[in-house]
């Protein structure tokens, strides 16, 4: 059983903190970390998260360690394979020897919640939304007044245990490599200027922009001011990237001009640097506008059926385009009950749907320079 009392962060040492999965989530804890070592600057903090969002977290100046899960690995040989059986003990064993102090789970489901036990920290405390078994394992610690995004739901943790919050900073750590390649991957594609980054995917049809919506953009970017667009994505965004792509040519934009399409070539990292070097990034409710959010970067941030007040992009409400008074009662993030009808938008939430490119361009050239010759 852990402890009902606090710790002390001035008389324990080792910290895990427990945010596993989500890019944007595991980017929305970073300041976590930040404010512990800000405040306690004597604490060695250990992160566990999953390979697909631990190059958000690695290298960070904050972090003393990190421990990665190759749950993608787990998945494709299934959960219940002798080798994965293995590690996933192995991995428990191995968090256990570390003799942790003090647990913090931010993640708030069972997943997240054996790894606290795991670890026999005498304090396990978490986030408000610990579910699950979660809320058995650990302590969860109230939002205080006024919390509403997640990064301030996460730093409410840090508040609790006494720590200061006022300077909420991101300790995303992009090694000079990554900023070489990208550099060299700009200058290979022929942007030598400012430049706009476009991610169209995302997780859901019912959060998703049109591929051709996204073409018009980049055409109307460039004929507006000269702004040539870069595409980001994974691997399996590489479809939907060159269909943006063919519909700006579409819309007139000579060949030469028409958006960079990076998709599938871009380590985290190196995705951090392409948006830390960019005017603006255009995206939907997806990863990458958080990465550019801590980046200090403008996002232009098309959102649906997801309320952007708890996960939007980090203080840029301003940038958010949507038209959720076109949700009807029951619409939800997950429930989306009023499907656009439009022929280039079926399927995609009516709230997103109505966003129209006119709308986007006007508010990123809002937020660039005039630099047309």
């Amino acid at each position: 059983m852990f402890s009902r009392e606090l710790p002390d962060l001035s008389s324990v040492k080792k910290v895990l903190i427990i945010r596993l999965s989500s890019i944007g989530d595991v980017t929305h804890a970073l300041p976590v970390a930040a404010a512990l070592k800000d405040r306690w600057p004597h604490l060695e903090i250990t992160w566990v998260v999953e390979e697909m969002s631990a190059s958000i977290v690695s290298g960070s100046p904050c972090l003393y360690n990190v421990i990665v899960i190759p749950r993608d690995r787990w998945k494709r040989e299934g959960r219940l394979s002798s080798r994965s059986r293995r590690e996933y003990l192995a991995l428990l064993h191995s968090i256990r020897r570390r003799r942790f102090d003090v647990t913090l789970d931010l993640q708030g489901y069972a997943k997240s919640g054996i790894l606290a036990l795991a670890s026999g920290a005498k304090y396990r405390v978490g986030w408000r939304k610990l579910r699950d078994v979660a809320g058995l394992i650990s302590q969860s610690l109230p939002a205080r007044p006024g919390s509403v995004h997640r990064v301030e739901w996460f730093l409410d943790v840090v508040a609790a245990l006494g720590g200061t919050t006022d300077n909420v900073r991101f300790p995303l750590h992009i090694p000079e490599e990554a900023r070489k390649r990208t550099a060299d991957l700009l200058i290979a594609g022929g942007i030598s200027g400012p430049y706009v980054v476009l991610n169209p995917s995302v997780g859901s049809p019912t959060r998703k922009w049109s591929a051709e919506r996204y073409g018009a953009l980049a055409a109307g970017l460039f004929k507006a001011q000269g702004l040539r667009c870069v595409l980001v994505g994974s691997r399996k965004d590489s479809e939907v990237c060159e269909a943006v792509r063919l519909a700006a040519i579409a819309a007139n934009l000579p060949p030469s001009e028409a958006p960079l399409d990076l998709s599938g070539t871009t380590s985290i990292k190196e995705l951090a640097a392409l948006l830390g070097g960019a005017a603006v990034h255009v995206c939907g409710d997806t990863g990458s506008a958080h990465i550019a959010a801590a980046l200090g970067i403008p996002v232009v941030a098309l959102y649906g059926p997801t309320d952007p007040t708890h996960a939007g992009p980090w203080r840029q409400a301003d940038n958010v385009l949507s038209h959720r008074e076109c949700c009807k009662p029951g619409c939800g993030v997950r429930n989306c009950v009023f499907p656009s009808d439009l022929p280039d938008a079926a399927g995609t939430a009516r709230c997103l749907a109505e966003i129209t490119c006119d709308e986007v361009i006007e508010r990123v050239l809002k937020l660039v320079p005039n630099h047309a010759e």
